[in-house]
């Protein structure tokens, strides 16, 4: 699996139960951070490799050692819970692979 980075990096620095977001910040905050182009462009093209990546493993995404962002119950769910963080978002008109 690669790194993703760049999504790792949102779901640790906005995400994360550490952050301490309520749902509306942590929207605000993805809002100001895809609100630059670049970045933006960046962050679409790094969703799209994920959402295509089948060796992901969505729980571990989402909580591993580094950060805790949701205790999905399994893979179908972590993966739904990233459309609905980041998918969703980034793409609001378009389904999920």
């Amino acid at each position: 699996m690669q790194n993703y980075s760049l999504i790792r990096n949102l779901l640790e620095s906005i995400f994360s139960v550490d952050v301490g977001l309520d749902e509306n910040g942590a929207r605000a905050a993805l809002g100001r951070v895809l609100n630059d182009e670049r970045q933006r462009a960046k962050i679409e093209s790094e969703l799209h490799r994920l959402f295509s990546d089948q060796s992901v493993v969505w729980m571990e995404l989402l909580d591993n050692d580094s950060y805790v962002v949701y205790p999905a119950d399994d893979e179908d769910d972590a993966k739904n819970y990233m459309v609905e963080i980041l998918w969703d978002r980034v793409f609001p008109n378009t389904p999920a692979p």
